[in-house]
């Protein structure tokens, strides 16, 4: 194992006998098919810890620059946890993860809980997620947030109502945004659904489970987990900007952020109006990273309507215009989805979910890896390099690289 050079910004950065550390490492684990399995969580955590040498560590030695998951909401898991808190759940429910800064929990509960109310939802409950402090690093222990989830409920109805399933999950994200625009300072929404869950912080991956309790529960079992340990380049490490956000997770560079950023903002009233929204809906997040003002776009794309594969083409469209085995029917709608949303673009790997599925992308030229494997027994194993996990050569189908 090697050592670390000598600091930079009082920053340290990792040298593991090869240049290609200078950008993050992300990918997924997904079931394709039976129920939840604890098992993808713990392939998940092994293929984090095995990206190590793609963060950041700061001049304490132990703080990394962010590291996390995003996964399938492991009800069962939560229904448990509610139920030590005295909380019962009905049929749909969703969890909220929020950062709160020490000494601002009252504030932050009474605005959440203001904001419930505009929505027209529920608060069940709250619970204060289980960590070990002592597993952080100086600068990420005296920089950790309180951390606490809660529980939305729809109100209750006398009618079946169509697509309720999907109206609540809508009802949660334009909750989240109306509550971004309430909660004090510093506060954060890690994740606000009914069908993910994010869980991460200023953290390495190897304090990353030993930080967070819950991780070490065999009753969390998900379909899916995206991971990312990230390397920050344009933006200081924080405990917010830890990727994933709530959809994506980004491995690279977007070279045209800042003028994305001004055309989503020109089109914001145009944009509002589409989704039914009032001023209190704010389409970028302040001060955040180029990852997470894409994240925000991505957001924007699933509250218009479109499928989570639709708008990742919208927004990450391949290089088409000369490209001669494409077919007709395929660069029609390229074209048209062209006019629709600004090319976000620059080298980068990007892996994504909307809850009910879960994918991977490369960058409009194909310039960041992306390899993914595929098992006998049903697992696809994507991520930004290879080795992630240890599997048995018997048990692989099929492995390659993956496509834009």
């Amino acid at each position: 194992m090697c050592g670390f050079p000598a600091a930079r910004s009082k920053r340290r950065q990792p040298n593991w006998g090869h240049p290609d550390h200078d950008a993050c490492g992300t990918g997924f684990i997904a079931g394709l098919s039976g129920p939840p399995r604890y098992e993808i969580l713990q392939m998940s955590l092994q293929a984090l810890e095995r990206l190590s040498h793609r963060g950041g560590v700061d001049a304490d030695g132990a703080s990394g620059d962010g590291a996390g998951l995003l996964t399938s909401l492991p009800t069962d898991f939560f229904r448990a946890r509610a139920a030590e808190e005295q909380i019962s759940l009905g049929e749909f429910f969703g969890v909220g993860m929020l950062f709160v800064p020490v000494s601002r929990h009252s504030d932050a509960r009474a605005a959440m809980e203001d904001a419930i109310g505009r929505g027209k939802l529920r608060l069940a409950g709250w619970r204060r997620v289980p960590v070990n402090s002592h597993a952080l690093g100086q600068r990420a222990f005296e920089t950790m947030p309180e951390i606490w989830q809660f529980f939305i409920e729809p109100l209750p109805t006398k009618n079946a109502v169509a697509n309720a399933a999907d109206k609540f999950e809508r009802s949660l994200a334009l909750l989240r945004k109306r509550a971004e625009a309430m909660l004090p300072e510093r506060s954060y929404l890690c994740s606000l659904s009914s069908r993910t869950m994010v869980y991460k912080g200023l953290l390495t991956p190897w304090q990353f489970p030993r930080f967070f309790e819950d991780l070490c529960r065999p009753e969390f079992a998900v379909n899916f987990a995206i991971f990312h340990q990230r390397y920050s380049t344009n933006t200081e490490p924080s405990w917010q900007l830890a990727q994933p956000f709530r959809y994506v997770a980004h491995n690279g560079e977007i070279n045209t952020v800042v003028g994305n950023r001004r055309w989503l903002r020109a089109r914001e009233r145009e944009i509002r109006k589409r989704i039914g929204v009032g001023k209190w809906f704010h389409l970028l997040e302040e001060n955040v990273s180029d990852s997470a003002s894409f994240d925000n776009a991505l957001e924007i794309e699933l509250l218009e309507g479109k499928t989570v594969e639709a708008s990742m083409l919208a927004l990450v469209p391949p290089a088409f215009l000369h490209d001669p085995f494409l077919s007709d029917d395929v660069r029609s709608a390229l074209e048209t989805l062209s006019h629709e949303a600004e090319p976000w673009d620059g080298p980068a790997a990007l892996v994504f979910s909307d809850g009910a599925s879960v994918g991977a992308k490369l960058d409009r030229n194909g310039l960041r890896p992306m390899r993914y494997t595929v098992t006998h027994d049903g697992l696809v194993i994507a991520g930004s390099e290879s080795g992630l996990v240890d599997l048995d050569e018997s048990r692989i189908a099929e492995r390659h690289r993956g496509p834009r």
